[in-house]
């Protein structure tokens, strides 16, 4: 009852998956906002969504939402309680579908809201929610990395590569090769096997477009990789870093760093060439090295209506 009454008083109406749809291809969105991320979670989960949808007085879609159980999709108890976090996503931002001369207030709470829609929703803030953020990476322009920090990856690249170092597209592995790859690395560089191969498995060979990134490899071995997801919307694209795991016997060519620079090289120059937006993030400012590949983008609170 609550749900319908926020809905009606915020001038928002129920729709349907494919109006949902529609919204994304036009105004955009994240990894976890997009329509077939959100089908592949709710197959599995077993989360009914509901779709709501703002028009203006042509009819004209404006923006899209997709809840679960009154919650933004993704967000709250219960998804964490459906062991959501077996997948690998980043569930740190926001982003919906929404027309960019939108002033609307949302229905439903969250203190996730990206600031691309905080400006546009009048019930959002980007006070009072504990200085949340993403950390977004600087880019390779001229107003990101400094042109000694470009030099210095770029000698760090060629170092190993004269060594007998390679990098290659994740699209030249399998989805079971590839979550080879990862556990492996991952378990070189955590001490652990990650206990999620299965799901990650599953959401590569579902979601296969959906990844970006390289793998490094020395004397044909895998020594470094990042398990990256990419969204592309009409104005930018976004980029999740989730984790990643290194060869720690491969310390002095710094493969961590290697691989980074690589992928964050290539995601801006993708970007530079479709003419849009490079929106990269490390996730939360949880580590201090975040700090020196990126700059801080400020969440927003959605407020009760």
């Amino acid at each position: 009852m609550m749900q319908s009454i926020n809905l009606f008083t915020s001038g928002w109406k129920k729709g349907t998956e494919d109006d949902y749809k529609l919204c994304y291809s036009l105004y955009g969105g994240s990894f976890m906002t997009h329509p077939d991320v959100l089908l592949f979670l709710q197959e599995r989960l077993n989360f009914t969504p509901t779709y709501s949808v703002k028009r203006d007085k042509d009819d004209k879609f404006l923006g899209g939402c997709c809840t679960w159980g009154g919650v933004f999709a993704a967000t709250g108890s219960d998804a964490q309680k459906s062991r959501i976090d077996f997948y690998p996503l980043n569930r740190d931002e926001i982003i919906l579908p929404l027309h960019p001369d939108l002033k609307t207030s949302l229905p439903f709470r969250t203190k996730i809201l990206s600031s691309l829609n905080c400006d546009k929703t009048r019930n959002a803030t980007l006070r009072f929610n504990s200085q949340r953020a993403i950390c977004l990476a600087k880019g390779c322009g001229e107003d990101g990395y400094s042109s000694s920090t470009k030099n210095s990856r770029r000698r760090e690249l060629k170092r190993f590569l004269n060594a007998g170092g390679q990098f290659l597209d994740q699209s030249h592995f399998s989805p079971e090769e590839l979550t080879t790859i990862y556990c492996e690395l991952y378990e070189k560089r955590w001490g652990h096997i990650p206990g999620n191969k299965k799901e990650m498995l599953d959401m590569l060979m579902s979601l296969r477009d959906m990844f970006f990134g390289y793998v490094l490899l020395f004397d044909g071995k895998p020594c470094a990789f990042q398990l990256i997801t990419k969204a592309e919307s009409p104005e930018w694209v976004c980029f999740d870093y989730v984790n990643g795991g290194y060869d720690q016997q491969q310390d002095s060519f710094c493969p961590g760093t290697i691989v980074t620079w690589l992928n964050v090289k290539s995601a801006y120059d993708l970007c530079a060439a479709q003419g849009k937006t490079m929106r990269y993030s490390f996730g939360k400012p949880t580590a201090d090295y975040k700090d020196r590949w990126c700059y801080r983008s400020p969440l927003g609170r959605v407020l009760a209506i």
